[in-house]
């Protein structure tokens, strides 16, 4: 895993909803083949991006709020971003 397919898995969700970003266990550890390592990496380098650019970042188990409905991150969801 390189910081090139950090970037380009980051711009990839956000040409699909670039107000909510959702990262889940599935599609990373599954899906992307990484280890635990490389996600918790993967994950830290993004939060650190999108909260640069004016995300707030939940995590499984907080409560964000998204179009006014209040949704908890579920147990298969690693990581949610929403744009202030």
């Amino acid at each position: 895993m390189t910081l090139e397919f950090i970037d380009n898995y980051l711009n990839k969700k956000l040409k699909q909803n670039d107000e909510l970003i959702v990262y889940t266990f599935y599609e990373l550890r599954v899906g992307q083949n990484l280890s635990e390592i490389e996600v918790n990496k993967m994950l830290e380098l993004t939060k650190i991006k999108l909260e640069n650019n004016g995300y707030k970042i939940y995590r499984t188990g907080e409560k964000y709020i998204y179009a006014d409905i209040e949704s908890t991150v579920k147990e298969n969801e690693l990581m949610v971003a929403v744009k202030q």
